[in-house]
């Protein structure tokens, strides 16, 4: 058997390659052929869970496949996404949500995955309004009760939240030590369980995003001490701003979406496009002012550069939080 030529074996390599380029290439073209799977770091029920199920919902008209949610809450809603980014294929075909915490969990947590390295960051979709609310029953009818309590009860203020490492505990943390006062976090799976608890009388209060509290209020069964918000705002009238009580903490924290490190630029396109167009739609738009959350949008590029400064920012919340993990 005589060996092929240099020349010749070259040749085939190159086709070999070329193919293999072209198949790659028809593989993106033809993306998306089965579902997408969206992993969720909230318990089912709660704004972030509502929030992307629509987006998931309008999306999958665009890509013309079904999105699927998967509820994966646990480490500061980093369980989804990190799981995902050491284990999944950048094939588009498993994305997660992107909130806050993921760019604030390696400051309080040892972890064995990079924030900003091992992602793709796809799109950013939208924010949330905080606030810090009780039970309409309790006694504390603002938030000089709850601060002078707090001080004559050292550690008996009792704040819920979905779950320690969240941005929502971190809010309440940082806000105990600009006031000077010793609280106790009770850290829940989700936001539906932190609000039973308080209406429950389990715990005093809670901090969350408005529109998941705002039926509570409406109702007359909670009632909001202060937003985190820049300026008071028409649904949470006569609510006083931490701000203008004069703590330094004006908080939205925007979500979007991530997919593993590397996924090849025409899915990436496709799924922003796509969820661009669900975010941009008239059902999403009415939705976001039911659950009082504020429009952000942010293209991959831009997403991917916010994300490296607001990782840069974070460490003083987690530091003005005493939440910094030792070395």
């Amino acid at each position: 058997m005589r060996l092929l030529g240099g020349g010749l074996r070259r040749g085939i390599i190159a086709a070999a390659l070329l193919a293999g380029q072209c198949l790659i290439a028809t593989a993106q073209e033809a993306y998306p052929t089965r579902s997408i799977r969206l992993l969720v770091g909230f318990a089912a029920g709660g704004a972030t869970d509502v929030t992307f199920r629509k987006l998931g919902e309008l999306a999958s008209k665009q890509l013309g496949q079904p999105i699927i949610i998967e509820n994966k809450p646990g480490a500061g809603a980093t369980l989804a996404p990190s799981t995902m980014a050491k284990t999944e294929k950048p094939d588009g075909y498993t994305v997660a949500v992107a909130t806050a915490g993921l760019l604030r969990y390696p400051y309080m947590q040892k972890v064995d995955w990079d924030p900003i390295k091992d992602f793709t960051w796809i799109a950013g979709l939208g924010g949330y309004s905080f606030a810090l609310a009780v039970n309409a029953d309790s006694p504390l009818k603002n938030i000089g009760d709850l601060i002078a309590y707090a001080k004559e009860n050292p550690g008996k203020v009792t704040i819920a939240t979905a779950g320690a490492g969240t941005t929502m505990h971190l809010l309440a943390e940082a806000l105990a030590g600009m006031a000077e006062i010793e609280i106790t976090h009770v850290g829940y799976r989700g936001s539906s369980e932190a609000g039973t608890a308080v209406l429950g009388g389990h715990t005093m209060a809670t901090v969350d995003a408005v529109g998941t509290i705002l039926p509570n209020i409406e109702s007359g069964k909670m009632r909001v001490l202060l937003s985190f918000d820049a300026q008071p705002t028409d649904w949470l009238r006569g609510v006083p701003t931490a701000k203008s009580l004069g703590y330094d903490l004006v908080y939205p924290a925007p979500y979007g979406l991530v997919g593993p490190k590397d996924m090849p630029a025409p899915i990436v396109d496709k799924l922003y496009q796509a969820f661009k167009a669900a975010a941009e739609s008239d059902e999403y738009r009415k939705l976001l002012e039911t659950l009082k959350q504020t429009e952000w949008h942010r293209a991959p590029r831009e997403y991917e550069q916010w994300a490296k400064e607001f990782y840069v920012s974070e460490r003083s919340l987690v530091d003005r939080a005493k939440l910094l993990r030792q070395p």
